[in-house]
């Protein structure tokens, strides 16, 4: 398998990053280790003052041991707060408490940065000292500019593959010119109505599945019936199933609790049909549109994206039952089983290939 290598910190901020798909703020990012090979990341809000440490770090040591081949980690502490080398370092407590806890899984902090809108600078390095050997050989400076970071190879190859980094971790959804189909919509809503449940199931699912397995977006005439579907509860719900491409319960996939991991590349797709169902979708007609891209968002493991999508979802329509009871399950913390296993961990379609790994880490 090719192998893309981790050279210097700026590689794996940038990792951070192009992971994540978006520069993160107030937050603590870590990347697992399996000796020299790159595991899963993990994104959390640092804790608000006051907080209970302790049970702020166990949960995060307790997403990180999933990682059962990790043996280190490096963080990323993403805040705007100043910070210099002499002062206190933010999040001392946090990080002291992590790094204990993580030992008692054998798991060692290899090393962490604090980083700001602008710049990051190296955790450990309290006296800035050009002399010193920092953890990684091509670090002299305590602190370094972010265009470092625009320029590293790795941030260089990874946009070559297509992946991007956005500022915020905003969803986007396309503005585009649509033409109003709510009619066309209603009227597939009475010849639902007319059908029997698994006769209007079953023609969901051959239309569904087509366009899952092809490449082109939907017509407006398929865009309108699809927009119908998803407005029956027991339809929309099986449609949801049909998106990771595996055989089990229903309950299991909506949960993301199988055995085996989804075709990711599947998931992809039906993001795709639903973002474009979305621009077609006018009124109530997008709550269940903008609650199934929720949904597959939790299944990720955004939980920050997931939220956004409910609200979006609960805008157009406040009594959508399955956007309430959703985002009350990502406000709890709830993780999707299938976000917390590297195993079956979504990861972004330009890491899919190559191997990644850290070089020149002890």
């Amino acid at each position: 398998m090719e192998r893309l290598s981790i050279k210097t910190p700026e590689d794996f901020i940038s990792l951070m990053g192009h992971t994540l798909g978006y520069w993160p703020k107030e937050s603590l990012v870590c990347i697992t280790l399996d000796g020299r090979r790159i595991g899963s990341t993990l994104r959390v809000g640092l804790p608000k003052e006051g907080a209970a440490t302790a049970r702020y770090v166990h949960e995060v040591v307790k997403c990180i041991a999933n990682d059962r081949e990790a043996t280190g980690v490096v963080f990323g502490i993403f805040t705007p707060a100043p910070w210099e080398p002499m002062d206190e370092r933010p999040y001392e407590d946090v990080i002291g408490i992590l790094a204990g806890e993580l030992s008692q899984h054998n798991i060692k902090v290899r090393d962490g940065w604090i980083i700001s809108e602008t710049s990051f600078t190296n955790y450990f390095q309290i006296v800035p000292d050009p002399l010193a050997r920092s953890p990684f050989e091509d670090i002299e400076t305590s602190e370094l500019n972010f265009e470092d970071i625009e320029t590293s190879e790795l941030n260089a190859e990874l946009v070559f593959r297509g992946s991007s980094i956005e500022p915020s971790p905003g969803f986007r959804i396309p503005i585009l010119a649509r033409r109003d189909l709510s009619e066309e919509v209603f009227k597939h809503c009475l010849r639902i109505e007319a059908m029997t449940p698994p006769v209007a199931t079953a023609k969901a699912r051959t239309l569904w599945g087509t366009l899952l397995e092809g490449a082109d977006l939907p017509t407006d005439a398929q865009s309108a019936e699809l927009l119908a579907d998803f407005k029956f509860i027991s339809v929309r719900d099986r449609l949801l199933a049909d998106i990771p491409g595996l055989d089990d319960s229903m309950g299991n996939l909506l949960l993301g609790q199988t055995k085996r991991p989804p075709h990711w590349q599947r998931v992809d797709r039906a993001q795709e049909l639903l973002l474009h169902l979305y621009t077609r979708a006018d009124g109530p007609d997008t709550a269940p549109v903008l609650t199934s891209l929720g949904i597959i968002q939790w299944w990720e493991g955004k939980g920050t994206l997931a939220h956004q999508c409910f609200q979006h979802a609960l805008e157009s329509d406040p009594n959508y039952k399955l956007a309430q009871l959703s985002d009350q399950m990502v406000a709890a913390g709830i993780l999707a089983p299938w976000a917390i296993d590297k195993n079956s961990a979504y990861q972004p379609p330009m890491s899919r290939g190559p191997r990644i790994e850290g070089m020149g880490m002890a």
